[in-house]
């Protein structure tokens, strides 16, 4: 006579669990640097504390991204006049690869000058001492 066994084998999906848990924790760190950038070093800096803040990347093209998207400069004006119509003193930290062109710099800074932002930081890479 054949009996059936009622159990369920819960070995094959632990281990499931965990090859997908490992999965995950390998990818999430690559989705997080989807702009190539090269930032320069500087010998030195402080350590900068990412409360509310918004970052504007720059890649070596000059090309300006907001939370990855790419922006012109008329829409980055106009996110950072929305930022400070909130909170006048929302910061705005600029994260440039070391190859940008220092007009394309200049032109990004001056644009979030105009849009009245007055917390302006520059993100660098600090070189040990």
């Amino acid at each position: 006579m054949y009996n059936a066994v009622a159990d369920i084998n819960v070995v094959p999906l632990t281990d499931l669990v965990f090859n997908l848990l490992i999965v995950f924790m390998l990818a999430t760190p690559l989705l997080e640097q989807s702009i190539n950038i090269k930032l320069p070093s500087v010998p030195s800096g402080e350590a900068i504390e990412t409360r509310d803040v918004t970052t504007v990347d720059l890649d070596s093209a000059g090309h300006a991204f907001i939370h990855e998207k790419l922006v012109t400069l008329d829409e980055l004006e106009k996110f950072a006049r929305g930022k400070i119509a909130m909170d006048s003193q929302h910061a705005v930290l600029v994260r440039g690869d070391e190859k940008v062109p220092y007009g394309r710099f200049v032109e990004i800074v001056d644009r979030l000058k105009q849009a009245g932002v007055s917390k302006l930081g520059i993100i660098g890479i600090a070189t040990k001492k």
